[in-house]
């Protein structure tokens, strides 16, 4: 009798899910990757480094797709996954998680979302404060404002 022959290795999702997203068809490519993020959890635990991947993807999905509120929210959620999983501030992938939420947090509009986020982005940064000088207090700055200017509008 003839050998069982080698099971295939599945597809790589990512070629598929970016294409998806180049073409504009954001929902789908969301879609993608939140089941494959779903199978992660299922099969590896909120922690794993799988997981965690597949929220970065949803993280770059949400900045392809123009919206840089979803795409920071994301990557605080990265970030503080891996700080929970025990890793440290300093390590390249939560310093990295870090800059991209900021840099994400600059790009929203709207200074209610703003300020939200930044509630959140702002401890964040005091604990990782990442290799560029004045991260922290980029991030205090915008905030001060932000809240400022709530303040000014309220009767």
């Amino acid at each position: 009798p003839e050998p069982d022959p080698e099971p295939e290795e599945p597809e790589d999702p990512h070629a598929a899910i970016f294409e998806a997203a180049r073409a504009g068809h954001h929902s789908q490519a969301a879609a993608m990757a939140a089941a494959w993020e779903q199978a992660a959890l299922r099969a590896h635990g909120p922690d794993s480094a799988e997981a965690i991947h597949w929220v970065e993807v949803r993280a770059d999905l949400a900045r392809l797709a123009g919206e840089p509120d979803r795409s920071c929210s994301l990557w605080m959620v990265v970030a503080s996954t891996r700080l929970m999983a025990g890793q440290r501030p300093e390590q390249t992938e939560v310093a990295n998680a870090v800059d991209r939420a900021h840099h994400c947090w600059h790009l929203i509009d709207d200074p209610g979302t703003a300020r939200e986020l930044g509630l959140e982005l702002a401890p964040l940064r005091q604990r990782v404060p990442g290799g560029k000088p004045g991260a922290v207090e980029d991030v205090q700055g915008r905030l001060n404002l932000l809240v400022g200017e709530a303040a000014q509008r309220r009767p």
